[in-house]
């Protein structure tokens, strides 16, 4: 929404400590410490699985926002840093996701394959988790990994809003992740690290970092790394990522590593980035191999953004990949919903080509047919919830509805942007009987608001009209 431009931000402790430690480094201190006293834009990308960019774009600009879009990546938009984006009803039904625009470099330069088995090592809150779900088009196998299971609910949030059925979630520090799950023909290792490049989020984000800490970073960073390398396939993609802008978390992890193995070798990004660098080769008297020239850097006052690392590393004998898992059939049990869910809401036949269902607890959930669940006890989830099967009327879920609900010819309601808002605040709508024309009968159906489906709605005889309660989740309204 158009506003005035935000006033600056006031430079704490903190960021006065890193415009010391990095002024000179950045090339330019003047513009730096200007770029870290300006609020950080908002970003967000288009769910390709649901819309395109210029589609989005279009609604964007009809709820009151200016998208600009991102010169280096065709999917996103930034906004103004007052906005809020996360209250739109076009992210609550999961047509965009917001992530910090230097954030969507690392994936980038993954640059996953449709068919790939990857790895994201240190995966929570995991935005860069769902960027690779959705670059494979929803299907084959992703594992989001990290080390505290609780960090991992915003991605599980995630997965149900984009409507994401090729992700498993789990959780044990990624230093220990066991090679017995396989290999993977890309690792993401966006590693822990001292966070400098967060600091234009404002006072009290961030805190300056003791060097003991800085320290302990590196023994993590590179150990990580490490297992990162063993888990990669040979002729696959590591890529190495930090935000921050310390040389020790970045260019010196890359020139320790290279020094200690000869099965991986430095690559340069296949396009150039605007407000990028390359990375330094020398920092405060040590010098690194030339070859880290290849890394990047995303440094502020060039880009607009927050700051970033990353480095791409390519393992040698590149004529071997991941074996695929053969898919699976549908259960009769879970054939029976399908074929229930299929026939209320009129969907096509092949609505449920590709996928495959799996049990947890009471949940019946879909996942790609051919993603591989790796054998580990750390396992924390898998796919998207399409019902509770042990109900009498399995109702389906929220995100079941908005992914396939598009593709459905009855029992949908449409609903006016008003009635939207009513109905995503979970109170009742009320319809005359010219507006349920597609209803074949009461009872669960789905909701629609300008050809997107919004979830599912109970319809109740209500005297001369009919009453649809909202099934909208609480914890999404």
């Amino acid at each position: 929404m158009a506003n005035a431009p935000p006033r600056k931000i006031e430079l704490d402790q903190a960021a006065e400590a890193v415009i010391a430690r990095y002024g000179e480094l950045s090339g330019d201190k003047g513009a730096f410490e200007e770029a870290l006293a300006t609020p950080l834009p908002t970003c967000l990308w288009a769910n390709r699985l649901r819309i395109s960019p210029d589609d989005l774009a279009v609604k964007l600009k009809a709820e009151g926002f200016e998208p600009d879009p991102v010169e280096w990546n065709v999917d996103a938009f930034r906004l103004p840093a007052t906005d809020r984006p996360g209250r739109s009803w076009l992210y609550k039904t999961g047509l965009c996701h917001i992530q910090e625009e230097a954030a969507l470099l690392p994936v980038e330069l993954l640059d996953p394959q449709p068919g790939e088995r990857i790895l994201d090592l240190c995966a929570a809150p995991g935005n860069k988790t769902a960027q690779i779900a959705i670059a494979l088009n929803n299907r084959g196998t992703v594992i989001a990994n990290d080390s505290h299971p609780g960090r991992l609910a915003p991605l599980h949030a995630a997965i149900a809003r984009l409507g994401l059925v090729n992700i498993t979630t789990t959780a044990m520090d990624g230093i220990d992740f066991p090679l017995t799950a396989g290999q993977f023909d890309r690792v993401l290792a966006d590693v822990p690290c001292s966070g400098e490049g967060t600091i234009r989020k404002g006072p009290g984000k961030h805190t300056p970092v003791p060097e003991n800490f800085r320290d302990w970073l590196r023994g993590t960073q590179r150990y990580l790394l490490r297992r990162a390398i063993d888990l990669c396939r040979p002729g696959g993609r590591i890529v190495y990522s930090t935000c921050t802008f310390a040389p020790e978390e970045n260019e010196a992890i890359i020139d320790a590593i290279l020094s200690e193995r000869d099965d991986i070798q430095l690559k340069s990004p296949a396009e150039s980035y605007a407000g990028t660098t390359s990375g330094t080769t020398s920092w405060q008297g040590k010098v690194y191999s030339h070859d880290l020239s290849k890394t990047l850097r995303v440094w502020p006052h060039k880009s607009g953004t927050g700051g970033f690392f990353a480095a791409i590393l390519e393992k040698a004998d590149a004529d071997s990949s991941c074996p695929a898992a053969p898919a699976s059939e549908l259960d009769a049990a879970a054939q029976t919903v399908i074929d229930g869910f299929i026939e209320h809401f009129g969907l096509p036949l092949n609505s449920f080509d590709g996928l495959r269902t799996i049990r947890a607890g009471r949940r019946l959930k879909l996942i790609s047919a051919h993603h591989v669940i790796p054998e580990m006890s750390q396992i924390q989830a898998s796919g998207l919830t399409l019902t509770n099967d042990s109900a009498k009327v399995p109702k389906l879920s929220t995100e079941a509805a908005m992914m396939f609900g598009n593709l459905a010819t009855r029992n949908i309601v449409e609903l006016t942007s008003t009635e939207r808002t009513t109905y995503m605040t979970q109170q009742p709508v009320s319809l005359s009987e010219e507006r349920i024309t597609l209803c074949d009968e009461k009872g669960y159906v789905l909701v629609r608001a300008e050809g997107v489906t919004l979830g599912i709605g109970m319809l109740r005889p209500d005297g001369e009209t009919s009453k649809l309660e909202s099934q909208f989740p609480k914890n999404w309204a």
